[in-house]
């Protein structure tokens, strides 16, 4: 079975790089000109709860050129999953599949639209990573994968998968309902990552911030509204509890928190920001989510200009000041 793994970062290169270790014909597919090269140059280097381990696998910047594949897994952050899902389709043989682990919400949805709800197949990690320098991914936490056939069904192929995972140790189970694992892992997300990225705090270190305690619980309270107003069946239980339980231990950096630090976009759209969404869609008020939304989109921001040249700021006063001028003027500003 020939695999594309699509998204090469922090989980797609600790699962791409364990499944070739295991003898499985992956190739990895990432947009980041340095990662891709460091990867060519000295392989790449999965590190962690799985040991050290360098691993010459194939890597490239695009899918131009490439055989045809039975399998693409998807691992990019959301921003990219429509150009990933359109990459799943030139990649894949007429009868292969792709299989989403992502964060979020409708990354599923993307993938449908582009090869057809029989060529897709539903997951989450509840493990952990990070990309700390080109080529480089960094195993930080070992935890359940859980993949499915959106209708439920038992497969061939789903048992593969399941299978091939497992051989390579990445524990995973097979579950009838995948969208209810992607709708507790988003619950999930909604109620850490966002806060973590806004204080620059790891998950236990924030536990341990009794504001931000309270602050969360408010969080939680919409989220779980939302979930119940939506009639969505969670694979979790007792999704607050997990949450906080989760905050209590867990000292790893999640997603978004590293996306901060990288001065890169966050997936903030389609994890708190699909809440706010859902929830305008219903009619109901999420004013903490909606604030962390902002704060978020502020710091992206924030990042943007730090990126750009030295900026003349007594000239953008004067433009601000112009525009200013004529709006009291009742002109259109340009």
């Amino acid at each position: 079975m020939r695999i594309a793994m699509i998204g090469a970062g922090a989980m797609g290169g600790v699962y791409g790089g364990l499944l070739f270790r295991n003898g499985v014909d992956v190739t990895l597919i990432d947009t980041r000109e340095e990662h891709v090269a460091a990867i060519r140059r000295d392989g790449l280097k999965v590190e962690g709860v799985r040991g050290d381990h360098v691993v010459r696998v194939p890597a490239f910047l695009t899918t131009d050129g490439l055989a045809p594949m039975d399998v693409a897994i998807v691992f990019t952050d959301t921003n990219a999953s429509r150009l990933a899902a359109k990459s799943a389709r030139a990649i894949l043989k007429p009868d292969g599949f792709a299989m989403t682990l992502q964060n979020g919400i409708g990354n599923v949805e993307a993938l449908v639209d582009e090869l057809g709800a029989a060529r897709v197949v539903a997951g989450v990690s509840m493990n952990s990573a990070a990309n700390p320098a080109p080529g480089r991914s960094a195993y930080t936490n070992a935890g359940m994968t859980s993949i499915g056939e959106l209708d439920g069904a038992d497969t061939a192929r789903i048992r593969a998968m399941h299978r091939m995972l497992n051989d390579a140790g990445i524990e995973t189970e097979i579950v009838a309902d995948p969208i209810a694992y992607i709708w507790s892992k988003f619950v999930l997300n909604c109620g850490i990552n966002a806060l973590t990225a806004v204080t620059q705090l790891r998950s236990g270190d924030m536990f341990r911030v009794p504001e931000m305690n309270a602050l969360q619980e408010r969080v939680i309270d919409e989220i779980l509204g939302v979930v119940a107003k939506k009639g969505i069946r969670l694979a979790d239980a007792d999704p607050r509890h997990t949450i906080r339980s989760h905050c209590r231990v867990r000292f790893n950096k999640p997603s978004m928190m590293q996306h901060i630090e990288q001065g890169r976009r966050t997936e903030i759209d389609a994890i708190n920001g699909a809440l706010v969404r859902e929830a305008h869609a219903l009619g109901v008020a999420v004013p903490y989510n909606e604030a962390i939304v902002a704060v978020v989109k502020g710091l992206e921001r924030s990042s943007e200009l730090r990126a750009e040249p030295p900026i003349d700021y007594a000239k953008r006063e004067a433009e601000a000041e112009a525009e200013a001028a004529k709006d009291a003027a009742g002109q259109p500003a340009r």
